[in-house]
């Protein structure tokens, strides 16, 4: 995808794009969720260094993550709304994703929009240099986000002027770069501050020297740069769209699918034995939701027109279905939740007539602000209420397709639907792939990378701290927990262990392993997650579980089984020292128990089974011999999936 992108923008001359975004998703409500890789930080981690060796891939183009940081953590959900982030908070869940950038070689950073603790981190040295600069080792360019050195004059109100403003920026900050239309004086006031020794020379050769390393590095200071570029831009470019583009981003659409309720195995639906199926819902037949905001413009577009690949979902369902269904199709209720009094009773009829009923529900598009929720996170009531009555009808099969940026509430609107699917924004090409799994050409396999509430006033990420909160005479429940995906196989883990249960705090290696096999009848792929809790930990109350690896497994066939192993290492069961931001990223293990545990089969839609340890007996009667990292032979502690999780001990 990375590549794919980076060779599309170059097309139309632009060497430079702002992506990826590396806050984790903890604030479900927030409205650039879907431009995030979800709440957990491994796997934005992971992701977001992939995105960015792809972007870089060519070497003609550099990527900016962004935005440095905890603007995902924004109050109440609401879009460049400040926040507190304690250190602890911040090294652990917040800065990794970072690093994992850094790491990864990205080029360029963007700062961001908010205030951490009361102060704006475009005059943050904390955070843009103790942080970045030293903590990270980030030697690339840095720019503001959107207007905002003035804005510390005109929105934050930290400084009396914009000329202070940037004086603040430069003193206190490495930033390069103000990226600002509308700060015509910012070169002026730069002159003046140096003039009455304000800044040092020194300090702008600094940002001088990186942004014009990043051009230089880019070719833009070779002569004939842009001579290769013609003027009609991206239009000139054959290869931008090919085929071979195209069905790249069908493969990821449909990888991308989660299946979050399949009753009575309704799903998928046999075309052989299926005479018809009604399309309905006001996401049914329109590429620009099927996209959302930051698509063709910063709003994005309703207009399909401007989409000219892919297919609609109605399209798609009416392709697949040729020579087999009658496909009809009525929207009866708009992306508002208005409903048209006409059209209900029609498609009530058509519904009822019919053998599944396809409902497309999702939100409007929008990008920043201007999707803050400010009432309530359920889809609009119009929608909830066509649902409710669709699923009163005995004659049809209710399908949910649900096509939105973020979770949005169902009210058990869905609660005698006979399947629920999310798309999230899959684009011009999730209109094929959601028929392809609808119809069995696709067999799912995507998790939740975020977690799906149940309701509005229980808003936490799955790695929130043990708390009374949520305890069982105050619980937390979710509609879909993280990490939640079914399929049309059926896989069964066995034989979960531990090569050794005791590790050394700062060195030494732990493998654990667990046995998948395909009990279904289809071929299908699987998602293996890899959680690690502590027990017990003096420095901050422990998580109740953090997600430490995973790995995809490629298609397994009917009956057959794959060992799936892991290894861990020190850093897997320590954490980053809080109180020390500027003196480098250090890690510390304290001792203790530690209980590794995996998410149930992906046909198994309930909470995972509290972690337990071991005891001594059942220790002793599932210990085995393997060999273990280095050579040396361990005890080995083996579970079955009726208990599917094993402790381990840290020891001094």
């Amino acid at each position: 995808m990375g590549a794919v992108a980076a060779k599309d923008t170059l097309s139309a001359g632009i060497p430079w794009i702002f992506s990826p975004v590396l806050g984790i998703a903890v604030q479900p409500k927030w409205s650039r969720v879907y431009e995030t890789f979800g709440e957990d930080p491994l796997v934005s981690s992971v992701m977001g260094a992939a995105l960015i060796k792809g972007l870089q891939s060519s070497g003609k183009v550099v990527a900016c993550m962004k935005h440095f940081i905890g603007y995902s953590n924004v109050r109440e959900g609401l879009d460049r709304a400040d926040n507190v982030i304690t250190d602890w908070d911040l090294v652990n869940y917040y800065a990794p994703s970072f690093l994992a950038a850094v790491r990864a070689g990205v080029r360029t950073a963007m700062e961001s929009y908010v205030s951490v603790n009361g102060v704006p981190v475009i005059a943050s040295k904390k955070l843009l240099v103790d942080l970045l600069r030293h903590d990270m080792n980030f030697s690339g360019l840095l720019v503001s986000d959107y207007s905002e050195v003035d804005r510390m004059y005109s929105e934050h109100h930290l400084v009396p002027s914009v000329a202070d403003a940037v004086r603040v920026t430069l003193q206190e900050t490495s930033l390069d770069m103000n990226m600002s239309p509308d700060l015509q004086d910012f070169g002026d006031t730069i002159e003046s501050l140096v003039a009455n020794g304000l800044i040092t020379e020194s300090r702008l050769d600094e940002s001088v020297r990186r942004i014009l390393e990043t051009k230089r590095d880019l070719g833009l200071l070779d002569s004939g740069y842009y001579d290769e570029f013609g003027h009609d831009g991206m239009d000139a470019d054959e290869d931008v769209g090919s085929l071979a583009d195209q069905e790249d981003a069908l493969k990821m659409a449909q990888e991308s699918v989660i299946l979050l309720e399949n009753r009575n195995g309704t799903l998928p639906i046999d075309l052989k034995k299926t005479t018809s199926v009604f399309v309905t819902g006001p996401v049914s037949d329109n590429k620009g939701f099927q996209c959302g905001g930051w698509s063709v413009f910063w709003q994005g577009s309703i207009d399909s027109t401007l989409f000219p690949n892919g297919a609609t979902f109605k399209e798609a369902v009416q392709s697949k279905a040729a020579g087999h269904a009658q496909v009809d199709h009525l929207e009866v209720v708009d992306i508002d939740g208005k409903v048209n009094p006409q059209d209900f009773q029609r498609g009530i009829q058509l519904a009822a007539k019919s053998d599944y009923t396809l409902v497309v529900l999702g939100e409007r598009n929008y990008a920043e602000k201007t999707g803050d929720l400010l009432g309530s996170m359920a889809l609009p009531a119009g929608q909830l209420w066509y649902l409710e009555e669709l699923s009163r009808l005995n004659s049809t099969k209710v399908i949910i397709v649900l096509v939105s940026g973020r979770p949005r509430l169902l009210e058990g609107a869905h609660d005698h639907a006979d399947a629920v699917i999310l798309s999230m924004l899959p684009c011009e090409q999730g209109g094929q792939a959601l028929a392809d799994v609808i119809f069995g050409d696709v067999n799912p396999s995507a998790r939740l990378p975020i977690t799906y509430p149940s309701r509005g006033t229980q808003l936490l990420p799955y790695f929130h701290r043990v708390n009374t909160r949520c305890q069982p005479y105050d619980e937390c429940p979710v509609q879909w927990e993280f990490g939640h995906g079914l399929s049309y196989s059926k896989f069964e883990y066995s034989a979960l262990w531990l090569n050794t249960t005791q590790v050394h705090a700062t060195s030494g290696a732990l493998e654990v392993g667990v046995t998948v096999t395909n009990r279904g009848t289809r071929p299908g792929k699987e998602v293996v997650l890899l959680f690690v809790a502590q027990k017990f930990r003096r420095a901050s109350v422990p998580e109740t579980k953090l997600l430490k690896a995973f790995k995809k497994l490629e298609t397994l066939a009917p009956g057959a089984s794959q060992d799936v192993t892991f290894v861990l290492t020190p850093e897997h069961w320590s954490y980053y020292e809080p109180h020390i931001i500027g003196s480098g990223f250090q890690r510390r293990a304290e001792p203790g128990e530690f209980v590794v545990s995996l998410l149930p089969s992906s046909t198994d839609s309930s909470t995972p089974p509290a972690p337990r340890a071991l005891d001594d007996a059942e220790r002793s009667s599932q210990t085995k011999t393997r060999g273990a990292p280095g050579g040396m032979a361990s005890e080995v502690a083996s579970a079955a999936m009726a208990a599917p999780s094993v402790s381990f001990y840290v020891v001094p």
